[in-house]
């Protein structure tokens, strides 16, 4: 299969179809108050890119509209709904060989240009530097860029590590298997534990003490032949990350910060971090400014809060992303309401984690994807996701790994992560980027 399907988590629950007008209010709303601390001491900011990457290695819609109403039944993503890195690896050698290393097929192609000790710091391109990659959104900005490449360099530095140990015929899939259960592994226990907290991850996630196997609990997100992908996590729930974009950020030690994005039309291509072109000369980035790789001197730059507050960049987006520079918020919200989404107090009600509205400042009926935000803003001081979230993302990531036949859950339930180089049995994003040589 190299699609998925989408459905509803909760199809008895009626849709909330507020106006245009109400939508427009709550999009203006989500302006940062003056001198507020927007920034998230728990989460560095790489993890924002590094929850854009799974998005793209799960979901794609390029088809639904804003402006109709869209049966999720209908609707296909154009991505497996497994963790199993399609966005790198394609459809594999045989049919994605634009990929590969001629020379070294179990290998991925690198980009030619160099760094300062001679080292590729940019994806592969063509004549018209677009990236020969498996999914173009992963060359959007340089920053989710730049993580494509460190797991480009990390799947060929296990190549390396495997290379006299594999029968040459299995190097590439021996490999490749190790890669994906390495970044499973880091999806569920270090980003998604950073989001949920390790109580709701141990309710989804039950690991036995004797034994070490881990199982999947799902109340809520269940299927019956496939998993599917519901619309209350791509289009809400999951949407928490655009809260936690900054307005620009420092990519290495000798540039200024950049923002994250700008009205490219007319902006200097050397100040803005748009992509879809070959690396700038001095850009590459020191993943020590996105992860906590060093020392208490060389803390990352924080996440944003998970809140209601939108960066500025963010509230007027550049024509080249929206003709009519329109927010972010009301755009998902948009696209809440096509996709028939319910309120979000019905979604609390139902799964028993409501948070009564007066303590969270609201009045009626609220958009899915808002009432998300404001529950984690005042119940997780936006530091984490708030209890409804928290649970619908973790059981469909978690749910996912369940639904997939060929992850670690299913194949070796009590697996651990044994690459060198990691503390024994664990493995995370900064052990990741430690192998690769990027860090």
């Amino acid at each position: 299969m190299f699609e998925g399907r989408y459905g509803r988590m909760f199809r008895s629950l009626p849709p909330f179809a507020p106006t245009d007008a109400t939508l427009g209010a709550l999009a203006d709303s989500m302006a940062d108050a003056p001198g507020a601390d927007g920034d998230n001491p728990d989460i560095a900011s790489g993890y924002t890119y590094l929850g854009q990457f799974v998005d793209h290695d799960i979901t794609f819609d390029p088809v639904s509209s804003l402006d109709r109403i869209n049966d999720p039944d209908a609707l296909t993503s154009f991505r497996t709904p497994r963790f199993d890195l399609d966005s790198v690896y394609g459809r594999g050698p045989a049919d994605s060989p634009y990929l590969y290393d001629q020379e070294d097929p179990a290998s991925l192609l690198i980009g030619q240009n160099t760094g300062p000790e001679n080292e590729p710091v940019d994806l592969p391109r063509n004549q018209q530097g677009r990236a020969l990659i498996g999914d173009p959104r992963n060359d959007g900005h340089f920053i989710v860029s730049q993580l494509q490449l460190a797991f480009l360099r990390f799947h060929n530095a296990v190549v390396d590590q495997l290379r006299f140990q594999s029968d040459p015929g299995q190097l590439f899939s021996d490999a490749r298997r190790t890669v994906t259960w390495h970044y499973q592994w880091i999806v569920i226990h270090d980003w998604l534990a950073r989001l949920v907290g390790p109580d709701v991850l141990g309710e989804v996630l039950v690991t036995a003490k004797k034994s070490g196997k881990a199982e999947a609990k799902l109340t809520y997100f269940t299927w019956r032949t496939q998993p599917y992908l519901p619309v209350e996590f791509t289009a809400a729930a999951y949407r928490f990350g655009h809260s936690m974009v900054r307005t620009d950020y420092r990519l290495n030690d000798k540039l200024d910060p950049l923002p994250i994005l700008t009205d490219i039309r007319i902006a200097n291509r050397l100040q803005h971090l748009g992509a879809f072109r070959p690396l700038p000369k001095g850009w590459t980035i020191q993943w020590k400014h996105f992860f906590p790789l060093g020392t208490a001197a060389d803390a990352p730059q924080p996440s944003r809060r998970i809140d209601t507050r939108l960066a500025d960049p963010l509230r007027n987006l550049p024509p080249a992303i929206d003709d009519a520079r329109r927010s972010l918020g009301l755009l998902n919200m948009l696209r809440g309401r096509a996709l028939q989404l319910p309120s979000g107090q019905a979604v609390a009600a139902a799964m028993g984690t409501a948070v009564p509205d007066a303590k969270l400042g609201l009045a009626g009926e609220t958009p899915l994807w808002y009432y998300l935000l404001k529950e984690s803003e005042v119940v997780a001081g936006g530091r984490k996701l708030g209890p409804t979230a928290a649970r619908i993302v973790a059981e469909v990531l978690v749910g996912l790994l369940k639904g997939d036949p060929s992850s670690f859950l299913r194949q070796q339930p009590a697996w651990r992560p044994d690459l060198p180089g990691a503390t024994k049995g664990t493995f995370t994003m900064v052990d990741l980027l430690r192998f690769a040589g990027v860090a």
